[in-house]
Parts: structure tokens; sequence; C-alpha cells
């Protein structure tokens, strides 16, 4: 269990704004002074918060992805939406919350390549993700079609809306492709 320091509202802050300069220079070129600059927080004040760059990182990182999680779920949990628009929402949710802004493709490149400082985190949260898309298409009452299991039509849609999200210029034509990958998915 990870023993939080400080007050948490501004823990979050200064995560958010280390969130934006991990995202803009990368792991190796941020230092903590350019996240305390952006934090408006004294170096000892951010150190109070955190060991050192690797513990922000990962909680950073960690928060991100936590509340990306909540968002799908949240999503998913729409009342009175039905399976298509709630699958749309979730993977928007999740992938599309940086389509179109400069830090997209920043964020992306954390995730995938900050592995020695994630270790396994970012591969349980797309697990926790694809399991929860599948939970959702399984509890709709959607059942496998031939050989196509509620995991694999999870798998697919990721694949595709992590693809489009590098490809198109806003989230509303992102948020429209994800409508057709779904709409394909889900038909009988």
């Amino acid at each position: 269990m990870t023993v939080t320091r400080g007050d948490t509202q501004r823990r979050e802050q200064v995560l958010a704004a280390a969130l934006t300069v991990f995202a803009t220079f990368g792991y190796r070129k941020t230092s903590m002074d350019a996240v305390a600059r952006a934090a408006d927080i004294s170096r000892p004040g951010l150190y109070f918060l955190f060991s050192g760059k690797e513990e922000l990182f990962r909680e950073t990182m960690r928060q991100e992805l936590d509340r990306a999680l909540a968002d799908v779920r949240t999503a998913l949990a729409a009342p009175g939406a039905d399976l298509g628009a709630r699958l749309v929402a979730a993977l928007d949710a999740n992938l599309g919350r940086y389509v179109g802004t400069h830090l997209n493709e920043g964020v992306d490149e954390l995730l995938e390549h900050g592995t020695a400082q994630l270790h396994d985190m970012y591969d349980d949260y797309r697990d926790a993700f694809l399991g929860t898309l599948a939970a959702a298409i399984t509890d709709s009452g959607r059942t496998s079609t031939g050989d196509i299991t509620p995991h694999q039509i999870a798998e697919v849609l990721q694949a595709a809306g992590e693809g489009w999200k590098h490809r198109v210029t806003d989230r509303t034509e992102f948020v429209t492709k994800l409508g057709t990958a779904v709409g394909v998915a889900l038909r009988p």
C-alpha cells in the first residue's frame, strides 16, 4: 500500500501538471524542477509529495489510467443507452481522451514506452479495460457469434480505436469512426 503524503488536492494538482510535462518532454527529458515549475510548487514541496521522478511518473500514470477506467465504467453503466452507444462512449473515454490535443501522442508514448518505470501497470490496465468491455457485451445478452467471443470483439474495437486516434484530426471524427467500428463488430 502506498502511503500518501501531503494534501490530496495539492497532490492531484501536481499529478495533472506532471502529466502535461511528461507528455510534452517524455520521461527522460522531464526534470523534477520542470514539474515543480509547472505545478507552481517548490522543489522541496514536490519531494515532500513524491520521493523522486520515477514515483512521480508512476503515480501520474496510475491516476490517469484509474480516471480513464472509471470513465469507461461510467459510460458502460449509462442507463437507457443501447450497447452500441455505451461501447462508443467507453472507447472514447479510454482512447479518445486526448484526441485532437497536443497531449495525444505524448501520453501514448509514455504509456507504451514507459514500461521500465510502469512495470506491468499498463498491461494490467489494458486487461482490465478489455475485460470491462467484454463483460458489458456479455451482460447485454450477446453471446459468442460463431467462434468470436465478447473478449475478441473488445480486442478488435480497442485495436480499431488505437489506430484511428492517430489518424483523425479531432475527437468528433474519432467518435464517428468508433461508431462505425462498433456497428460492424456488433453486426449479427
